[in-house]
């Protein structure tokens, strides 16, 4: 058997990250991390010229926990976030790429080469912003980043949710509740490929959610009992400690219907008796918004023809809670499936990992038959000569390399739109609105064009502002939905220069085309001058660069340990 080509597929988590890659006999494997641990915590420590990455770092947060960051993920893509050691700043595409620093030497170490290809795994509701800060997370690390893929997809190649050719079609739902965020999505398997249909999610949402309840708990009770006053908003040292107490508990709890946790505080100690019947009453809201977030989904689904789903898939740490399973169970009247969630996401982002190394294989085939072939361009004859090669000279089965070809095909997460002129108000103030071209829940490549027009007579230029929000589609027969300007997010604006002297109500044509990628551009094109402004997004200028060679420079600057 000849020896795979090692790609690392990496789950970067809020909480907890895993890496996989795939064997030399074809299967999906967790790498260990240094400390010999399937998962690294996703936590940094800042010491000095060292930056101590998992579980040393996680003990040190009620030590030092103004030099101690975690839970990052939830602020990539915020331009606004930086945790602040030391004067120094910062952003969380550098607290993000020490942790993936520490993940790649700990892998190249274990299996005994420098790995420098990985796929990055994001929760499905990311989009251009997020999954950007991501990809650059990996650059600073100095990794290559092949692709950034979604959690629900990977979970789902890892489950052997893959194409066949004896079902022409079948619905998953992905139901992933982390340990900082949450996601639901529904896929649809067919013969063809892998579909994402739709998607939903909130990134402030996850296990930690559950284990603050038990520690506001938690603290009541030791206040009740011991007649203290015990603040923990202004103690960090007795919060994380009963944190770290208080995420025990959530574990045995899932095992166990009762557990008892001691909390010492100013020379008082009290031992708390803690039942699941309790728990799971303290945190009920946070789970039925994981429903409500599903229901939504569904609704969206069944307009996509999804009426039902065929199975229901459990990903990520938290979703071990009983509540969880036991909940969706009576909602919705099927058994949910949870196996390996901790390690799900990592080893589907080894197998796309791995299909994207065999693609280029193929296509490298394809190629000398004709420069311009491809896997997309092939006729199904073409690219059965091709896989055939490829499977045998690299002692792949046909299976494998056949479903390497198959499509996996994404969603928007977000709507784009732009802004527009509804009118003035009585004071002659303009009333701004939102016209929105692409909706959340397109299928990737999407492309439309709408035509505006001038407001005034003799207009110069056009401004075109680039915004995004989370507006769903109009049903069919339904307008447009109105959309709050201060719902949404400013992404970019431009200036079209017009043709002199166009009367008022002259056509502006606008278009957005988004990629497989989720790389956007938007084209302004006056009719009257031919001309056009263009746009695409994310772009790196040289304002851009530079911040990213200086934070390079910075992260590289630090020892990782």
């Amino acid at each position: 058997m000849s020896k795979t080509k090692k790609i690392l597929g990496i789950d970067l988590g809020t909480t907890y990250s895993c890496v996989a890659c795939i064997n030399d006999y074809g299967q999906p494997e967790v790498i260990p991390n240094a400390e010999g641990e399937r998962t690294t915590p996703s936590v940094v420590w800042f010491d000095g010229q060292r930056a101590v990455v998992g579980q040393e770092a996680k003990g040190m947060t009620s030590m030092y926990p103004n030099s101690v960051c975690s839970f990052v993920k939830r602020d990539m893509g915020n331009d606004n976030y930086a945790f602040d050691v030391d004067g120094v700043q910062y952003v969380p595409e550098h607290i993000s790429s020490l942790i993936l620093r520490k993940l790649a030497k700990d892998a190249s170490q274990f299996l005994g080469e420098e790995i420098k290809d990985v796929v990055i795994t994001c929760p499905a509701y990311f989009f251009i912003k997020e999954r950007e800060a991501t990809k650059r997370a990996g650059e600073i690390a100095g990794l290559n980043v092949l692709r950034i893929i979604n959690e629900p997809t990977a979970a789902a190649f890892a489950y052997g949710v893959k194409p066949n050719e004896n079902i022409e079609e079948r619905f998953v739902l992905v139901y992933d509740l982390g340990g900082g965020t949450f996601d639901v999505t529904i896929v649809r398997i067919s013969k063809d490929g892998v579909d994402v249909l739709c998607t939903d999610g909130d990134h402030q949402l996850g296990g930690k959610d559950w284990d603050d309840r038990l520690v506001q708990y938690l603290i009541k009770r030791f206040n009740d009992e011991s007649r203290q006053h015990a603040k923990i908003e202004n103690d960090p040292e007795l919060y994380y400690d009963v944190l770290q107490k208080a995420e025990q508990c959530k574990k045995q709890l899932s095992d166990k219907k009762n557990t008892k946790t001691t909390l010492s505080y100013q020379g008082d100690k009290v031992q708390i008796e803690t039942s699941r019947e309790q728990f799971e009453q303290l945190t009920e809201d946070l789970l039925d918004r994981t429903i409500t977030l599903t229901n939504n989904v569904l609704a969206v689904a069944r307009q996509k023809g999804c009426t039902k789903f065929d199975q229901l898939i459990l990903v990520g740490g938290s979703s071990r809670m009983p509540q969880v399973a036991n909940k969706l169970r009576k909602k919705f009247s099927i058994e949910p499936q949870i196996f390996e969630p901790d390690e799900a996401v990592a080893k589907g982002a080894a197998i796309i990992g791995n299909n994207i190394f065999v693609q280029h294989l193929i296509d490298e085939k394809l190629k000398r038959r004709s420069s311009k072939l491809t896997v997309e361009t092939a006729s199904p004859e073409e690219l059965e000569v091709a896989s055939k090669q490829v499977a045998d000279e690299n002692n792949y089965t046909l299976e494998v390399v056949t479903n390497a070809t198959k499509r996996a095909k994404n969603v928007s997460s977000k709507t784009f739109g732009i802004t527009v002129l509804d009118g003035y108000d009585a004071k002659g103030q303009p009333l701004l609105s939102v016209s929105n071209l692409i909706y959340r829940n397109t299928p990737l490549p999407a492309e439309r064009s709408e035509q505006y027009a001038t407001i005034a007579d003799k207009q110069q230029i056009v401004v075109v502002e680039l915004v995004e929000n989370m507006s769903d589609a109009p049903l069919p027969g339904q307008p447009e939905p109105v959309v709050n300007l201060d719902s949404t997010e400013s992404l970019w604006n431009g200036e079209l220069p017009v043709k002199p002297n166009l009367p008022k109500y002259s056509p502006i044509d606008v278009t957005f085309r988004i990629d497989e990628n989720g790389r956007l551009t938007l084209i302004a094109y006056d009719p009257a001058s031919n001309g056009k402004l263009e746009k695409t997004i994310p772009e790196q200028n040289a304002d851009t660069q530079a911040n990213m060679e200086k934070v390079t420079l910075l992260s590289r600057a630090l020892i990782i340990e």
